[in-house]
């Protein structure tokens, strides 16, 4: 199995389609590198008629590769960085602000303290590679009361790494440094396979127990045998 091959393997099932919900009553953008889920985020809010939305992000190890992404130089978190883009495509609602997150179980506990009481289903925005473990970390701290989905392009598949280039997505072309991708997607495999090293229940309890296919994990394991350069 080549390199590519393996991470194609590892993020088709990453980037899965998510049973959709029937009715939206509210959005997450979680903060992340990629400017352009803001700019999904707005469409979407734009498109469901949703009068609020809720941006998660402080600053953490996404914000130095979204200032890049923007070409700025600043000090603000990434929810007030996606908030403009947010308001630059369009959105005229309510924006809530979470500005101090800097991990996944935070932006959902600070999301839920911001949340409407009226919201039941609510859509997640994120990073294609994060949005996995994204709505399976709000599934828990939100808890039943509440049912998510999440944003992801179809038919997610690389054709070279290095630069990036995705198959028909042309907006994700290079829209991550191939260190950062290669670590983002390594990373959450790690964290989603239920281990003393993950984050089930068999580990550090942030997220139910899921099954991995013996094919993603195979590639997985495969990847982790390679000489690939991964930053974060």
């Amino acid at each position: 199995m080549t390199n590519l091959a393996a991470l194609n393997q590892c993020l088709a099932w990453l980037t899965a389609p998510a049973t959709p919900l029937t009715k939206i009553d509210g959005l997450v953008l979680c903060g992340n590198s990629l400017p352009l889920t803001a700019q999904l985020a707005a469409r979407l809010a734009i498109t469901h008629q949703l009068p609020t939305v809720i941006i998660a992000g402080g600053i953490g190890h996404a914000t130095k590769y979204l200032r890049q992404n923007l070409h700025v130089q600043n000090d603000l978190s990434e929810a007030e960085q996606m908030a403009q883009l947010m308001r630059a495509a369009g959105y005229q609602g309510e924006i809530r602000q979470d500005k101090t997150s800097t991990n996944t179980g935070a932006n959902a506990k600070n999301a839920l303290a911001l949340a409407p009481e009226q919201w039941q289903n609510v859509l997640l925005v994120q990073d294609p590679l994060l949005a996995r473990r994204t709505q399976l970390t709000f599934e828990q701290v939100w808890g039943d009361r509440t049912h998510f989905s999440r944003v992801l392009p179809l038919h997610f598949q690389l054709t070279q790494l290095d630069p990036l280039v995705f198959g028909p997505h042309t907006i994700y072309q290079a829209a991550w440094e191939p260190a950062y991708f290669t670590e983002l997607l390594l990373g959450e495999l790690q964290r989603l396979w239920d281990t003393p090293q993950g984050y089930g229940p068999a580990g550090a309890g942030y997220i139910r127990h899921i099954e991995i296919p013996v094919t993603v994990l195979t590639a997985y394991q495969t990847l982790l045998q390679q000489a690939l350069n991964r930053e974060r």
